[in-house]
């Protein structure tokens, strides 16, 4: 029964979004939507999965270790941020603010348990366009151009993911690859995911939207919106790309190098910035980068994989219980809760966590990656990587002295907000007891310098001033806007001298096509709302029967061909055939039932009868057959409507024979073995599936390609031995490849799920 939790973690948050609104009882659902998936993090055991069939195209939940991390860090600063939703005064709004927060955590916490690629970009979906609610709730102007930016960069990261992903499951063949199945991948499939994912992450340069939606967006919405729907594209390339199982090295140095370009970029123009939050959107913006780049070496040599994966999700858990405490901390600096020094001093352990200084969590996540360092392909990473320590040190000095400066607006009823941060700052603390790590002198002093040179700026600011809101939030936009407004007003100009020129021309063109009486009068009854109601309806019916009518004429169809009929298409491909008389065509057969042989083929010299093919001699007739090899005897076959199989027999021999290359031996092939695996079906033995075992350069294929009749037949043998593969309609899905993974383990084969010929062969086995 714990396994439903993971059903409960994104949908208990769906349900309670409709009464979030309510003043009286809402105001503390938002802390209560995570609780079943903070459950079932404690209680649901690793390698748990449930089978949804009925949702979308069959979802699967389930929980690995990969997941049970990103669901506990995500559960929890969701909990504490709804904490804080609760009690910050968020104005006359603040039901709707609720609604759209429990809706972009349905979306996060579905995404990290959903086990197939329908489901990760359903709740990547649902995620992002509710947190642009999030980001336009205060509806200023500064609110409302953050959120036009956060929604053209959303919309282009989700049409772009959703490329990506059908590429996936095109190549893959599941909605559901494993690792292995994922070394196929083309460069778009894998060129998309990155893009489409790097908007959500904030590499550069498509980070505009962070700086822009953290300082607009309330306390509550900024911290989960740095901590953890930003950490969401790291899990998908986790999970979608091959990561230890084939080395990309083109990939892997063009991740890394975009990784290193934007720490290299966000710290120093996040130094520039002149309010808290935007300068904690570019410290976020950097670690991004530098996560991005450690996936890079990954990706470059897998064999760092083994340990690379952990250690990415330490330093992601670890960053984000930082950034959502800090983000988290403005907000009560802003909100005037009581005890402020207190206040303040958690600040300062939390931006030395952020810096990495010893005997913090930001060290023992450095120590976990530092082998990703110290063996990556590009020795000048690690210098890099310890230049931006300092500048990370710096940055969190520029950011308390900016927190400092804050003038409270005070507000009510902060205690329980202050206590859960309170607990976020605590677990920072204890997170080097945790995960312990010797603390290295290489830290201290690097943390030092970054002190040291913060003071130097403090004492002696000179120059360094004048820097300061030099570079907007967004930078990019600022460079764009002038050739952007420039274009706009070219483009509005030559606009009015096309309609100052055009307008008389429509005019007299509009008065010779004026509408008659009655026309106009059928116009405007058509725009009459109960009309077009109407008929928008019935489009919508229409539309909603063909969607439900599409499932069963897929499966109602005819899947199989009859080889019969493909064998004979493929004669009549047979090429420079010389006689007396043109062959004209074998068209015309009119039905499967009237094929009872290879029958009366006319030409103009008269072929008496074909159903009787003499063997051990040459076709003596009246034509002569040439190909470019000489065709040999075939055997006497006498067809009958019962018995069709010597018929097919006959044509394969026939096709193997004609299809030699100019200048070979005739019967010879460059693919072992030559005919093609022939899949009978469980219960009619002559009932046989072609399935070629070359490909077009004629190399041995390890699988067939997939199609509705192949699945078909694998659904009706599974059937046939007793496992269970879901509707038998040939679309594979989540319980088809359960049930050959079922059948694998119980040949005491490895569970692969994967429709190759080694299965064809076993799933025929007992009928051979």
């Amino acid at each position: 029964m714990s396994a439903w939790l993971l059903l409960a973690a994104w949908i208990w948050p769906l349900l309670l979004a409709p009464f979030a609104s309510s003043t009286r009882h809402g105001r503390w659902l938002a802390a209560l939507g995570p609780l079943p998936a903070l459950g079932a993090t404690l209680v649901v055991p690793l390698g748990t999965r449930i089978e949804l069939p009925w949702l979308l195209l069959g979802t699967q939940l389930g929980l690995d270790p990969l997941g049970r991390t990103y669901l506990l860090f995500t559960a929890l600063l969701w909990l504490v941020a709804g904490i804080h939703a609760g009690s910050a005064g968020l104005g006359p709004a603040a039901g709707r603010f609720r609604a759209l927060f429990l809706l972009a955590m349905a979306g996060n916490l579905w995404l990290i348990v959903g086990q197939d690629l329908a489901s990760f970009y359903a709740g990547f979906a649902i995620m992002g366009l509710a947190a642009y609610g999030l980001v336009i709730h205060e509806g200023n102007a500064r609110a409302l151009r953050a959120g036009r930016v956060y929604l053209a960069m959303a919309l282009l990261g989700e049409v772009t993911l959703f490329a990506a992903l059908a590429l996936i499951a095109s190549e893959s063949g599941t909605l559901a690859p494993a690792p292995q199945q994922l070394a196929t991948l083309g460069p778009a499939a894998i060129g998309l995911l990155l893009a489409g994912l790097a908007v959500k992450a904030g590499l550069m340069p498509l980070h505009l939207w962070l700086p822009l939606a953290h300082p607009a967006a309330p306390a509550a919405a900024s911290a989960v919106l740095s901590a953890t729907m930003i950490k969401v594209a790291l899990l998908g390339w986790l999970r979608y790309l091959p990561v230890g199982v084939i080395a990309l090295p083109g990939w892997g140095e063009l991740l890394t190098g975009i990784g290193l370009l934007t720490l290299a970029l966000a710290l120093p123009i996040g130094l520039m910035q002149t309010e808290a939050k935007t300068v904690l959107a570019y410290s976020s913006i950097a670690k991004m980068g530098l996560l991005a780049a450690l996936l890079g070496a990954m990706l470059a040599e897998p064999t760092l994989a083994e340990v690379g994966v952990g250690a990415l999700a330490l330093y992601v858990v670890h960053h984000a219980l930082v950034k959502g405490g800090l983000f988290l901390g403005v907000g009560l600096r802003k909100a005037g809760a009581p005890a402020q020094p207190l206040i303040l001093a958690g600040m300062a352990l939390l931006a030395l966590a952020m810096a990495g200084a010893p005997l913090t969590s930001g060290a023992a996540a450095k120590a976990a990656v530092a082998p990703l360092l110290e063996h990556a392909r590009w020795p000048w990473i690690l210098t890099l990587v310890s230049a931006s320590v300092v500048v990370t040190t710096l940055l969190m000095a520029r950011l308390l002295w900016l927190v400092a400066g804050i003038e409270a607006r005070p507000h009510p009823a902060q205690g329980w907000a202050l206590a859960s941060w309170g607990g976020l700052v605590a677990l920072v603390v204890l997170f080097p007891l945790l995960v312990p790590a010797p603390p290295e002198l290489k830290d201290a002093l690097l943390v030092g310098a970054g002190v040291g040179l913060a003071l130097l700026v403090w004492r002696w600011p000179g120059p360094l001033r004048r820097l300061a809101g030099q570079v907007p939030p967004g930078d990019l936009l600022a460079l764009l806007a002038p050739p952007w407004h420039a274009v706009s007003h070219a483009w509005q100009r030559l606009a009015r001298v096309w309609l100052a020129l055009t307008r008389p021309l429509v005019a007299r063109i509009g008065e010779g096509l004026t509408l008659g009486p009655a026309v106009a009068d059928g116009e405007h009854a058509l725009r009459r709302w109960p009309v077009a109601g109407a008929l928008w309806l019935t489009l919508l019916l229409l539309l909603i029967g063909a969607l439900w009518r599409a499932p069963v004429e897929i499966a109602a169809r005819p899947m199989e061909s009859d080889p019969l009929i493909e064998s004979i298409s493929e004669i009549e491909s047979i090429s420079e055939i010389e006689s007396i008389s043109e062959i004209e065509s074998i068209s015309e057969i009119e039905s499967i039932s009237e094929i009872e042989s290879i029958s009366e083929i006319e030409s103009t010299s008269e072929i008496e009868s074909t159903s009787e093919i003499e063997s051990t001699s040459e076709i003596e007739s009246t034509s002569e057959i040439e190909a470019s090899s000489e065709i040999e005897a075939m055997p006497e076959v006498e067809s009958t409507p019962d018995d069709p199989s010597p018929q097919i027999e006959s044509i394969q021999e026939a096709e193997a024979t004609a299809r030699v290359e100019p200048g070979s031996t005739p019967g010879a092939s460059a693919c072992d073995p030559a005919r093609p695996f022939l899949l009978a079906a469980p219960d009619d033995a002559e009932d046989l599936l072609r399935l070629p075992r070359c490909d077009s350069e004629g190399s041995t294929l390890d699988a067939p390609e997939l199609s509705n009749a192949l699945v078909r037949r694998v659904q009706r043998w599974l059937v046939a031995l007793g496992f269970d593969p879901g509707p038998v309609d040939g679309l594979i899905g989540p319980r088809t490849r359960a049930a050959i993974r079922a059948f694998e383990r119980d040949r005491g084969d490895p569970a692969r799920g994967a429709i190759d010929f080694e299965l064809l062969e076993r799933l025929t086995a007992p009928a051979r």
